[in-house]
């Protein structure tokens, strides 16, 4: 079968055919070899452009270029995984971070202000006190918020004159639309201060997502809850108060969201778009219920929830003299910035609480004693059984002898008003 000519040949035939001069048709001729050889580097462009996305190719080019410039061999290229998730990426530092101390655990005994037991921490009474024992814990709060018959079984399963539990108020009355719940709620607060309560621990959700009788939401300083608060105050009890999260929480998740590893293992915890509120709007009625009951004590717990932002942790301290905060699960805050929390825990040392929010844990206790006790640099906030919040290490603080007694045991037997 005969071959058809291309287009560029019958184009080019056409032209020499019309009447032009031996120069014009010259010129045709060249401008067709010039269209002909563009058309055929961008296609070896593109056909590059599309191997330069694969990162296999770009190494080999800079291998071959590495070549040609007169350089021996750089050897066999190496093989590694260009599709590593970003949940498998645990770099390792070349620095020499070692924890190099011979006694790794509190110098002082330790008051746990803010941990946590029983059956959803994967607690077992025998195991429990055994550790309070090894790690030197002579005081522990427990913070869950059980209500009734359970938080008194809690009671009973852990009874030790170390232990001091935490109630919590029970919402399960106004969840049920009871028209009455207030004084329902009050009724159960006295029957679980009658069984030992030495404190309510109230939780995010009262703020955030927990709706009142008309399915709007419950505002913190809401003064239908007054009768609850005064009942506190009445009884002498401390209010642990968890309001909201880091700010990482309320903004997308997304490349610019530096709690991205966090964020997409527990997307629950993320509070953006219409359905909650502002992080700011839920603060002021926090501080609005810290003013209206300047008699009633209150630990702000995780650093107030602004361990990024010490500015904001020093005003609430400033101006409510009835507040303190406990540092659990916010040392990843305060060790990246050494500097200022050193000068912050130096100048509130009589109002900072220990706490790790959880049970007993060697390997944790370990890093919280680095971040207080040493000027380490660089070094890993959380241990190897627990996960990451972000790609960052921490530093030591480096306190003082008398401000870490003040805050590893002696600020929290004030508060519990303990003699020894």
């Amino acid at each position: 079968m005969e071959r058809k000519p291309g287009i560029l040949k019958v184009f080019l035939t056409a032209c020499l055919k019309i009447d032009l001069s031996i120069k014009e048709k010259q010129a045709v001729r060249a401008c067709c070899f010039i269209f002909r050889q563009a058309l055929i580097l961008s296609l070896i462009l593109n056909i590059f452009l599309v191997l330069y996305q694969s990162s296999s190719f770009r190494i080999r080019l800079r291998f071959v270029a590495y070549y040609l410039l007169g350089f021996e061999p750089p050897g066999k290229i190496p093989s590694f995984q260009n599709d590593l998730l970003l949940s498998s990426f645990e770099p390792v530092s070349m620095l020499d971070n070692r924890d190099k101390r011979l006694n790794k655990l509190a110098k002082y005994p330790v008051f746990e202000a803010h941990g946590h037991l029983g059956k959803f921490f994967k607690t077992e009474p025998e195991k429990f006190f055994k550790q309070l024992d090894e790690l030197n814990i002579q005081g522990f709060a427990n913070l869950n918020f059980q209500t009734g018959e359970e938080f008194l079984n809690l009671q009973n399963e852990y009874k030790d004159n170390r232990m001091f539990f935490f109630a919590g108020f029970n919402w399960e009355h106004l969840k049920k639309k009871e028209k009455n719940y207030v004084s329902l709620m009050l009724s159960d607060l006295r029957a679980d201060i009658k069984n030992g309560a030495k404190g309510i621990k109230l939780w995010k959700n009262f703020g955030l997502n927990l709706k009142d009788l008309n399915g709007n939401r419950l505002h913190i300083d809401e003064p239908s809850l007054k009768p609850l608060f005064e009942e506190c105050e009445k009884e002498k009890l401390i209010v642990a108060i968890h309001t909201v999260d880091p700010p990482s929480f309320f903004l997308p998740i997304d490349e610019t969201n530096e709690r991205y590893p966090e964020l997409i293992r527990r997307p629950e915890w993320s509070f953006t778009g219409t359905d909650f509120p502002s992080r700011e709007t839920v603060i002021q009625e926090r501080n609005a219920l810290f003013k209206r009951h300047p008699g009633l004590r209150f630990i702000a717990v995780h650093m107030a929830a602004s361990g990024h932002n010490l500015e904001e942790v020093s005003f609430l301290l400033d101006n409510f003299p009835n507040v303190y905060v406990d540092i659990a699960a916010r040392i990843d805050e305060l060790g990246r910035q050494p500097y200022t929390s050193r000068r912050f825990f130096t100048k509130y040392q009589d109002r900072i609480l220990f706490g790790t929010d959880g049970p007993p844990d060697r390997k944790k206790l370990e890093i919280y004693t680095r971040f207080l006790e040493t000027k380490d640099e660089y070094f890993d906030y959380f241990p190897s059984h627990k996960p990451r919040k972000g790609f960052w290490k921490i530093h030591g603080i480096g306190l003082e002898e008398e401000v870490l007694k003040k805050l590893y045991y002696e600020n929290a037997m004030n508060l519990f008003k303990l003699r020894n």
